[in-house]
């Protein structure tokens, strides 16, 4: 495996991580997060806040879900899991730049996300990365 192919598994393996573990962390400390939500929007209801909650989370699960499925399947060799993890990290990556823009405001974590989604383009993209996946596992297992 080629040391980009290498960074991109490990990118995509931390976006998961970081990802479901937000989800995570989120389901157990519900009343807390919307809670947080409620006191630091003015004027904002708790169902609307739920319905804002509710929705990062959805995010955190599917982009969490893809981006480890094209980790693991990406190790493998696999080429559509290349295009798996540039479209997840991709469409990842804008909706954190458009929710930095709706919200108005940069935090840490929404910095780290698209550190890592660039990161994650940018080794899914290079050419090793791309002709050790076209090779695919039955050539490399037959040398």
């Amino acid at each position: 495996m080629p040391v980009s192919a290498r960074v991109a598994v490990g990118v995509l393996t931390g976006l998961a991580v970081l990802l479901l573990l937000s989800a995570v962390v989120t389901v157990s400390a519900w009343d807390a997060v919307v809670d947080a939500l409620v006191e630091g929007r003015s004027g904002s209801s708790r169902s609307g806040a739920e319905q804002a909650v509710r929705v990062n989370l959805a995010q955190s699960v599917v982009f969490g879900l893809a981006t480890a499925v094209a980790a693991v399947f990406l190790a493998r060799g696999r080429s559509w899991a290349r295009w798996t993890g540039l479209a997840a990290t991709a469409a990842l990556g804008l909706v954190t730049l458009v929710g930095i823009v709706l919200a108005g405001g940069l935090a840490v974590t929404s910095q780290l996300v698209l550190v890592l989604c660039v990161a994650a383009v940018a080794s899914l993209l290079t050419r090793t990365t791309a002709a050790w996946t076209r090779s695919g596992p039955r050539s490399r297992a037959a040398r």
